[in-house]
């Protein structure tokens, strides 16, 4: 599978393309899939031999669409099949209207995004509906095309260099002057906060993975060692003001758990009037409340040995002068003014 008549009809999809690490063939899917993190492409080799010029262009539109809409970050509670057909819906509706084939026995298409369909769908519990549903499992994409699991058999999203891909993608949709890139919608894939927050926790302190070292015997000879990496340690700032909302403050602590996968983490409350008190996160516990005030414990921070440090608030806060360690400001709701907001 190449990707060259592609790349010819819709050139600002590149940026998409050029980020898959891995197109691989496979008897193990019915058709084709795409991984959550956006870099591999998987394709049943049976399937893609059946179809004509026309519709193999058709599949792959339809896979690249789903990365450069961010549907895996975006299906955030829902039903995993549900959503897939709501992704599929939307794409397809965008892909027809602009003049290209899909595969035959493929879901027709809504002109909407895949939130609303989805909604749509929920509700709307019609015979018709499941039998065109039913239809379309059983013929056509019988487990999904949004693959639940990467390449490596984890489950992480759009990663900093897809998540950049995909920002580039939305740039060259709107000089791109074909039909398919004036259907495009950039502002429907925007990501969650919280699968940007992990994504740049990952760049920033790496995972778990063996690395190369250089090791001395007692002869000064060296040799090159696989060693297990050694465990990163990051320092969350939470906000405990009385402006943080009681779900956003649950989330933010479900956030936390998950930054642990990557780094030893551990966590300093804040107010205006805090003192820097860094525990385990297994040890941490909301105490405080108050204004918000994160000058002097981000400094305390800053001179202790962390890797990075983890911001998390609302944003109604001064911000430091200087920034000595790599930090990253998690602000979902924001109202302050600052390059580093995660929406």
């Amino acid at each position: 599978m190449d990707f060259m008549r592609l790349l010819w009809r819709e050139p600002w999809l590149a940026p998409v393309v050029l980020n898959l690490r891995n197109v691989i063939p496979t008897e193990r899917i019915e058709t084709a899939g795409v991984t959550p993190d956006g870099k591999t492409l998987y394709y049943n080799p049976n399937f893609w031999d059946s179809l004509r010029t026309e519709e193999q262009l058709g599949l792959q539109l339809h896979e690249m669409l789903h990365i450069a809409n961010l549907h895996a970050a975006r299906k955030g509670s829902r039903q995993h099949w549900l959503w897939n057909v709501a992704c599929d819906m939307a794409i397809n509706a965008q892909i027809e209207a602009s003049g290209y084939v899909l595969p035959k026995d493929g879901l027709t298409g809504e002109n909407d995004t895949a939130e609303n369909i989805y909604a749509r769908l929920l509700q709307n519990d019609s015979d018709a509906q499941r039998r065109r549903i039913r239809i379309y499992s059983g013929s056509y994409l019988r487990n999904g095309d949004l693959l639940t699991r990467n390449a490596d058999g984890s489950s992480a999203m759009p990663d900093g260099e897809t998540l950049e891909a995909v920002e580039y993608t939305a740039q060259l949709a709107g000089t791109g002057g074909t039909p398919l890139s004036a259907r495009y919608r950039p502002a429907a894939a925007k990501a969650d906060w919280r699968i940007v927050l992990q994504s740049l926790v990952k760049s920033l302190v790496g995972d778990d993975m063996e690395y190369l070292s250089d090791t001395f015997d007692e002869f000064g000879v060296c040799e090159d060692l696989l060693s297990p990496k050694p465990r990163s340690k990051l320092c969350v700032l939470a906000d405990e003001s009385g402006s943080i909302e009681d779900k956003l403050y649950e989330q933010f602590l479900g956030e936390l758990a998950k930054l642990s996968r990557y780094a030893e983490v551990y966590v300093s409350g804040f107010t205006d009037a805090a003192v820097f008190n860094a525990v385990p996160l297994k040890h941490y516990r909301r105490t405080m409340t108050g204004g918000t005030d994160v000058r002097a414990v981000y400094e305390q921070a800053c001179r202790k040995a962390f890797d990075g440090i983890v911001v998390l608030t609302d944003g109604y806060l001064e911000f430091p002068k200087a920034e000595p360690k790599p930090t990253i400001w998690a602000m979902p709701k924001s109202f302050g003014r600052k390059m580093e907001v995660l929406l």
